[in-house]
């Protein structure tokens, strides 16, 4: 039987070949990812993605900044440019210059909106210090300054505390709360209070009276914070109520340790 060979010419390589082609495929590469690129910009710059409106997310009632106010110290470039390209940190940098500006969170609403929302302080005293300074007090017992005075709503003032006490004034804040709140005892309101170190708690608050008038009077705790905490709030309460009752106004009540109260009347009550 005879013997079949088959032969295969040797594939012979130029020189250089494969970079030649590699360069290619690169150069390839590069253009594609070139267009791409143009193409993402072109878009970017679109009228489409041009910044048009921005929405300010409800404040509440009492807030002393309105929605045109946010609008003017955001300075937000409405119809100026991109909102793909528009930096956000120069936005939330003069909004949280105001003193009423706690945080603020923006955000960017494709096509052409940007959305704020202004974390607001909300104030619960006035804190008057021993220098004369006067800030605002916030739930939390943190403060901050605003000498343009501009809340419309009623505070009470607290005085002999300092606002570099954060944890104290927190303190203050939860014995108020407890003590002073409309829930716990109908149409009180407290109007002051201070505290010394010799004289304890004091506190000046009014209480609606049976003939509809409006009894002030002073309320001397008496203590420190600490004991002033302890003290029975339903027989201040009850007391409270007899008063009202008979319209018989107090100019001073006493609570002492919470287990005898004295009432001094007015006079010609």
């Amino acid at each position: 039987m005879a013997e079949v060979y088959h032969y295969r010419k040797p594939r012979i390589t130029q020189p250089g070949a494969g970079f030649q082609r590699n360069f290619i495929y690169w150069i390839l590469g590069f253009f594609v990812l070139g267009m791409i690129g143009f193409g993402v910009k072109q878009a970017v710059r679109s009228s489409l993605f041009t910044l048009r409106s921005v929405v300010v997310e409800p404040l509440s009632s009492n807030y002393p900044l309105n929605r045109e106010q946010v609008l003017h110290l955001a300075g937000v470039p409405v119809g100026l440019g991109s909102l793909f390209e528009l930096n956000l940190e120069p936005i939330e940098s003069r909004l949280l210059q105001n003193p009423w500006v706690k945080g603020v969170v923006v955000g960017k609403q494709f096509p052409g909106t940007l959305s704020l929302r202004v974390v607001e302080r909300t104030p619960v005293a006035l804190l008057a210090e021993a220098n004369g300074r006067v800030v605002y007090l916030e739930s939390d017992g943190t403060t901050f300054e605003d000498r343009a005075m501009v809340y419309q709503g009623e505070l009470p003032i607290f005085t002999g505390f300092q606002s570099n006490d954060p944890e104290t004034l927190k303190k203050i804040n939860a014995f108020v709360k407890n003590w002073f709140a409309p829930e716990i005892i109908p149409g009180l309101k407290l109007s002051s209070l201070s505290y010394d170190e010799r004289l304890g708690l004091r506190a000046m608050i009014s209480y609606p009276m049976k003939n509809q008038q409006q009894m002030r009077t002073v309320l001397e705790l008496g203590l420190n914070l600490e004991d002033a905490e302890e003290l029975p709030m339903e027989r201040l309460k009850k007391v409270l109520q007899y008063i009202a009752q008979r319209s018989q106004p107090a100019s001073k009540i006493w609570l002492g340790n919470g287990k005898k109260i004295v009432v001094k009347f007015s006079r010609g009550s």
